[in-house]
C-alpha cells in the first residue's frame, strides 16, 4: 500500500490538488462530511465480464484508500467518445477518464499532465503523451501483427511468414491463397489496420510530425496505390460497406481470408475462435523493414475534476503492478508495464494448452513488433477522418476511384476541422 500511495505522490508533479472542495454533487464526484469522496470512473466496456473486470479495479482502489470510492460509469466503445464529448461540453465529465491513444489529440487541452513512475514501457507512455506531456498513464499495449492461416500455407506448399518476410512475399502468397471463393487477404479501412500496412510499405504517414493531416502527400499515395492493388489482383477480399470496419479480420477467423492485419489484443480471443491454426507475424517489410503503428489505453485525470489529489492517487492504483497483473492474468491485453508481461502469456497458454507453441511464437512477434513499434498521434478530429476514409477509400478499393483523387478529398474535408 505504502509503494501504490507513493507512486500516486509521483504522479501529482505539475498537479494543483483543489484543497478538498466541491462538495456533493460536482462534476466529477463528491465528497462526504467525513472526507471520503467518489471519483466517476467513465470506461468502455463491451461485455458483463469486461465490466466486472472494471468493477474489480475500482474495488482494488478503495482497497488502497477506504476514503476513495469509484462510482464506475460505462458505455460501448463505438459510443464511448460521443458521450465523452458531450459530457465535457456540458461540464459534466468525470474525474478519471479512460484514454485511447489514437484519440488524445481531442482531449490533450482537457487532462491533467502527469508524472509517470517507473516500470511502464516506453512505447506504452510516449502513445499516451502529446507536447511532451503525460495526459495517460496506459495499462496495455497493442502492436499491429499479420495474423495468418497456418493450416492454408501448408496446403498451399507456402514457407510461412518470418522475421524479414516482404510486402512482396506478402503479395505472392495472397495471390496463391486466394482461390475456391476464398481470399488470401482481408483488406481494412479501420486507421490502425491501414494505416500500419502503409507504414511499413513505404514509410508512409498520415499526419505529420505536428500532427497535421498530409493524406495527399505522394508516399501515401503511393502505398494506397499499393494496397488497393491487392484488390484489383483478387488477391484479396473487400469490405462490403463503409460500416465493416472489423472487415479483415473477421473475414479471417471465419477462414474467408487466410491472412489479416489485427492487434495484439486478439491473440487470445482469435486463437480460440479459428477452427484452424493460427499463426502471428510482425507484418511484411517494405524498403525500410517491417514497420507497426502500436496503440494503447490508459486513464487520465479531467483538469475541470475537484479532488485532483484522490484523482491521482486512483490513477495510480489502476495503472499500478496489481492491476496490470490482474488484467494481464484475465487476458484483457499485453500489460504496459514490462515485469508484468509473462503474466499475459502465461494467461494465453493456460487457456491454450493443446496451442502452446502457437502462443508463445505469437508473443513473441509482439514483443518484436513492440521494440519497432510508434505511435499514431492523430488530430483533434480523428473521429471525422477516419468516416471519411472508411467512405472513399472502399471507393479506391473497388476501382471506382483513383487513390490520388479519393486521398485529396478525404484530406481536403478532414483539414478543415483539426
Amino acid at each position: 500500500m505504502k509503494a501504490l500511495l507513493a507512486a500516486g505522490l509521483v504522479l501529482l508533479a505539475g498537479v494543483t490538488a483543489c484543497g478538498g472542495g466541491g462538495g456533493a454533487g460536482t462534476a466529477g464526484g463528491a465528497k462526504q462530511d467525513d472526507g471520503t469522496v467518489t471519483l466517476d470512473w467513465e470506461m468502455w466496456a463491451g461485455s458483463e465480464e469486461e465490466k466486472a473486470q472494471l468493477d474489480h479495479l475500482a474495488k482494488m482502489v478503495t482497497q488502497q484508500d477506504p476514503k476513495i470510492r469509484i462510482n464506475l460509469r460505462t458505455a460501448p466503445f463505438n459510443a464511448y467518445f460521443t458521450k465523452l464529448q458531450t459530457e465535457f461540453a456540458a461540464g459534466e465529465q468525470p474525474c478519471l477518464v479512460s484514454m485511447q491513444s489514437l484519440r488524445l489529440g481531442a482531449y490533450a487541452d482537457l487532462l491533467e499532465p502527469l508524472t509517470a513512475p517507473e516500470g511502464f514501457a516506453p512505447a506504452a507512455l510516449d502513445a499516451l503523451k502529446m507536447n511532451g506531456r503525460q495526459l495517460a498513464l496506459p495499462y496495455d499495449l497493442g502492436p499491429m501483427l499479420l495474423y495468418y492461416n497456418k493450416d492454408a500455407f501448408a496446403k498451399a506448399g507456402l514457407a510461412e511468414p518470418k522475421p524479414g518476410w516482404t510486402t512482396a512475399d506478402f503479395e505472392q502468397a495472397a495471390r496463391k491463397l486466394t482461390t475456391g471463393g476464398k481470399y488470401g487477404f482481408g483488406m481494412s479501412f479501420s486507421d490502425l489496420h491501414l494505416l500500419s500496412m502503409l507504414l511499413s510499405y513505404n514509410g508512409a504517414k498520415p499526419v505529420t510530425d505536428d500532427v497535421k493531416l498530409q493524406l495527399d502527400s505522394e508516399p501515401m499515395v503511393a502505398a494506397t496505390t499499393w494496397y488497393a492493388g491487392l484488390a484489383g489482383n483478387k488477391a484479396a477480399s473487400v469490405p462490403a460497406g463503409s460500416a465493416e470496419l472489423g472487415w479483415g479480420e473477421t473475414q479471417f477467423v471465419n477462414g474467408n481470408a487466410m491472412m489479416a492485419v489485427d492487434g495484439s489484443w486478439n491473440i487470445g480471443s482469435t486463437i480460440k475462435s479459428a477452427k484452424f491454426r493460427v499463426g502471428i507475424a510482425q507484418l511484411p517489410a517494405g524498403s525500410g523493414g517491417a514497420k507497426t503503428y502500436v496503440a494503447n489505453s490508459g486513464f487520465g485525470v479531467a483538469k475541470g475534476c475537484p479532488y485532483k489529489e484522490q484523482a491521482v492517487k486512483a490513477v495510480s492504483v489502476l495503472s499500478g503492478k496489481q492491476a496490470q497483473a490482474y488484467l494481464a492474468g484475465e487476458g484483457r491485453g499485453f500489460p504496459a508495464m514490462t515485469s508484468e508481461q509473462s503474466a499475459y502469456e502465461n494467461f494465453l497458454v493456460g487457456k491454450n494448452q493443446d496451442k502452446a507453441d502457437d502462443v508463445r511464437a505469437a508473443v513473441s512477434a509482439v514483443k518484436e513488433a513492440v521494440a519497432g513499434g510508434v505511435p499514431l498521434f492523430t488530430t483533434k478530429n480523428w473521429d471525422d477522418v477516419t468516416k471519411l476514409m472508411a467512405q472513399h477509400l472502399l471507393q479506391v478499393y473497388t476501382g471506382a476511384s483513383g487513390a490520388k483523387e479519393a486521398l485529396a478529398t478525404i484530406q481536403q474535408q478532414g483539414a478543415r476541422g483539426q
